[in-house]
């Protein structure tokens, strides 16, 4: 089943539950894919990516909301976080990451922190939902080493 029918499957529920923050959330998701697409033929790959950047926008928020002191804000955006995740495929444990940076590392042919970008190209085509942050940092302690 699609992403998209998923969301869809997932909306209906929601209101037949009547839980407004999934039904809020889905419907937030839903409308990313609809902006890019209005016909929502987006493969689910490209799905992924926009669902990524999303995450990534509502943690930043819940950062800002913690920062200020906002406990009612950062709870709807931790509930939010957690229904994405359902979308998004699991990242590797930092022990695969790490394995992972050093396949990268090997077949980049990298040797020093200039060619980070080498390895981190490699990375993400190995396993496109590893933790970039934690990827990079390993990269970079793994090429101090050589």
């Amino acid at each position: 089943m699609a992403i998209i029918d998923q969301i869809n499957e997932g909306i209906k529920e929601a209101m037949r539950s009547r839980d407004q923050i999934r039904l809020n959330a889905l419907r937030m998701l839903k409308s990313k894919i609809l902006a890019v697409d209005a016909r929502a033929n987006l493969p689910d790959a490209e799905v992924i990516k926009l669902f990524k950047t999303y995450f990534g926008n509502l943690q930043e928020a819940l950062t800002q909301a913690q920062s200020v002191n906002r406990p009612d804000i950062a709870d709807q955006l931790e509930k939010e976080l957690v229904i994405i995740q359902e979308f998004l495929p699991t990242a590797p444990t930092p022990e695969e990451t790490k394995k992972i940076v050093i396949q990268a590392i090997n077949e980049s042919g990298a040797k020093t922190k200039k060619e980070l970008g080498l390895v981190m190209k490699a990375v993400m085509k190995i396993n496109s939902a590893v933790d970039g942050k934690l990827a990079k940092d390993l990269a970079s302690q793994l090429l101090d080493g050589y």
